[in-house]
This record gives C-alpha cells, sequence and structure tokens, in this order.
C-alpha cells in the first residue's frame, strides 16, 4: 500500500540515542519511505529545535546530523521539493522545526498557495467533530503563508555550508551597485529616455536609452520591476475561459489584458511553480532581441551553475520573487545607448 502524506516524529535529531541514526542518516530507511509513498507522497519531518544565527557551521554543531539528513535527501533521485517551517505550538521551550519533502513538483504549488485558497480547501475537506469544536485549532490559510519563507537562521546557517552554496551571494541587493529609476517625464531625475521610432514596416516602436552612462551590474528600473503583478496559472486559465463564453460579445477588456500578459508576463524560475509576473513599469518598452550582440541587460539573478535549483535552499525560497523580477546592465552602457534585453530573458 503506498501513502500520501508519511509523518516522521519519533526524537529528535540531536537527541543521543542510537535510533536517531538509524531514523535519520540511514539512507536505506530514508529509502524505504519514499518507497511507500505515493507518486505525489509527502514526507513531514520534525527535524528538532529551531537553529539561531550564531549557530556553527551544521555539520560541525550538535545539529550535524540533521544536516546529515537533509544532504541524503537533497541528493535522493525521488526528490522533488523540500520545505523547512517552524512552530512555536509544540509545547516546547524553544520552537520546533519541520521539514516538508516531496516527490512531485506540485507539491510546490500546493505549498505557495494563497491564504484564501488554503482556508477554501479546508473547508471543502475538512470533517465535522463530535463535539462541534473545530478540528484544526491553530491551522489555517494565514498560518500556511507564514510557514512559506523560512526565518533567517535557516539561511544563514545554510550558507556557512563548504564551499559556500552559489545562491548565497545574492542575500540582498549589491549596496556598491547604483539603482538606476524611471521617473516618467522628469528628466532631472530620470536614468532612461523613451523614444517612438518607426519601423522598417513602417508602424511606430518604443524604445528605450540610456540617459547617463549605467556600470555593469547596476540594476535597471528596480522599483518598476518590484511593481510586476502576479497571476496565476489558474487565474489565466479562468480569464481565457471567461473569453470564450458564447453570447457575451467580445470581450475586449479580458482579451488585451490576456495578450498584454502573454508579451510582458514570465513565469517564476522555481520549478513547478504556478506564478507569473507580469511587468507593468517603463521596463516593459524594453525591446527585445535573438541578437546576442545587442543585448546589455540580463536577470540580477543568473541560472544556478548545475542548471536547475537546488530541491533545497532557503536562499531560493527566501528570495525567489527579487530573483524573478529584477534586473541588472550586463556590461558598461554609455548614455545614449538603447537598452535591450534577451528574448528568452526568463527561460
Amino acid at each position: 500500500e503506498k501513502f500520501d502524506v508519511i509523518v516522521l516524529d519519533a526524537l529528535d535529531p540531536e537527541d543521543d540515542a542510537e535510533i536517531a541514526d538509524k531514523l535519520y542518516t540511514d539512507d536505506a530507511f530514508l529509502t524505504a519511505l519514499y518507497r511507500s509513498m505515493s507518486d505525489d507522497g509527502v514526507l513531514i519531518i520534525q527535524v528538532g529545535t529551531a537553529p539561531s544565527i550564531h549557530d556553527p557551521r551544521a555539520d560541525l554543531g550538535v545539529y550535524a546530523r540533521r544536516e546529515k539528513m537533509f544532504k541524503l535527501l537533497e541528493d535522493h533521485s525521488e526528490t522533488a521539493a523540500m520545505f523547512v517551517y517552524e512552530e512555536s505550538h509544540s509545547r516546547f521551550y524553544e520552537p520546533q522545526s519541520f521539514l516538508v519533502v516531496c516527490k512531485s513538483n506540485d507539491c510546490r504549488k500546493r505549498w505557495y498557495a494563497q491564504p484564501d485558497e488554503i482556508d477554501f480547501a479546508i473547508y471543502e475537506r475538512i470533517r465535522d467533530t463530535e463535539s462541534s469544536e473545530p478540528a484544526l485549532a491553530l491551522f489555517d490559510g494565514s498560518t500556511q503563508r507564514s510557514y512559506q519563507i523560512p526565518p533567517r537562521a535557516w539561511e544563514t546557517v545554510y550558507c556557512r555550508r563548504e564551499p559556500e552554496p552559489f545562491e548565497c551571494a545574492y542575500r540582498g541587493l549589491d549596496l556598491t551597485k547604483e539603482i538606476h529609476y524611471f521617473h516618467g517625464s522628469d528628466e532631472e531625475e530620470n536614468s532612461f529616455e523613451i523614444k517612438v521610432t518607426k519601423s522598417p514596416s513602417g508602424k511606430d516602436e518604443t524604445r528605450v536609452y540610456a540617459a547617463t552612462d549605467i556600470n555593469k551590474g547596476d540594476y535597471i528600473m528596480a522599483s518598476d520591476l518590484a511593481a510586476s503583478f502576479t497571476v496565476s496559472d489558474e487565474s489565466l486559465d479562468n480569464l481565457k475561459k471567461n473569453a470564450e463564453i458564447v453570447g457575451t460579445g467580445r470581450l475586449t477588456v479580458i482579451e488585451d489584458l490576456l495578450e498584454y500578459i502573454d508579451r510582458h508576463g514570465h513565469r517564476s524560475v522555481a520549478s513547478g511553480s504556478s506564478t507569473n509576473y507580469v511587468e507593468v513599469g517603463g521596463s516593459f518598452m524594453i525591446r527585445r532581441t535573438n541578437n546576442e550582440a545587442e543585448v546589455n541587460v540580463g536577470k540580477w539573478m543568473p541560472n544556478h551553475p548545475s542548471g536547475k535549483i537546488p530541491f533545497y535552499s532557503p536562499v531560493y525560497e527566501r528570495r525567489m520573487r527579487s530573483f524573478d523580477v529584477f534586473l541588472v546592465a550586463t556590461r558598461d552602457i554609455e548614455e545614449g545607448e538603447e537598452i535591450v534585453k534577451p528574448v528568452n530573458l526568463w527561460a
């Protein structure tokens, strides 16, 4: 029989007990758990006392057993996603931490569901109790929202690994770099100029030019990109279905919105995510090209050297939105030069 959910809550991995090695560092035991799970099964593990930002490198301290288990799971062929969260209502003196391990990328979409989605799912699936008391005393959609961003200490300890994980170099914008803003018609404050030119076919084209020198690594229209709105795959599907309803006439507003999203939106780089980001500031006017020689801006967060995002990374989980939207100059850009981004920027 396959299980959709397995909960491992025998003892803390830091406990000085022989069985702890079997539970937390035995690869054969962990593989047996995977084999007992359905294709989209979820494994929840109680992983002991929450870390502190003052903790040493995880494999050297009292949580070495927990770190070994994390790395076994990260390297396991059936792992698709890993999330860590803390809970202070466990009747211990300190918050306890828990690890969620998924066999399917679909788990990511459910983990990052909005509070209203979670509340609706609870309403549909929860059972009444004989006492008429709520079956869930502490959990609801807002509680799940609080789990979605791991506490800073997990990121800090993770980045003490040796060698330091690649993404740890991107824990916040580089304060030595300048942010170049687009302020509309305010020429004195603008780092960019908008010009309308004629295409070879005679159509008007809007293009963006540098109004000042921009150094490699400087941020391009960061405030505009931070204002990008998000829309889920489910919302897009609903909009498309609404536009297809017979008898309502041509729904120009919805059709135009869908066309705009298709043109200026992109999916999150997180595998399994259903989130799409849509540019609404001046950045949407930047021309795109397949000619790499013309390109002078790119993603702030480069693609991971491995070619994929790690299954477990508190850095990515904490900072995914920033990685999904911010752009930087990929080389020095001179005043008067056109700003150009690649067609496959977010691929």
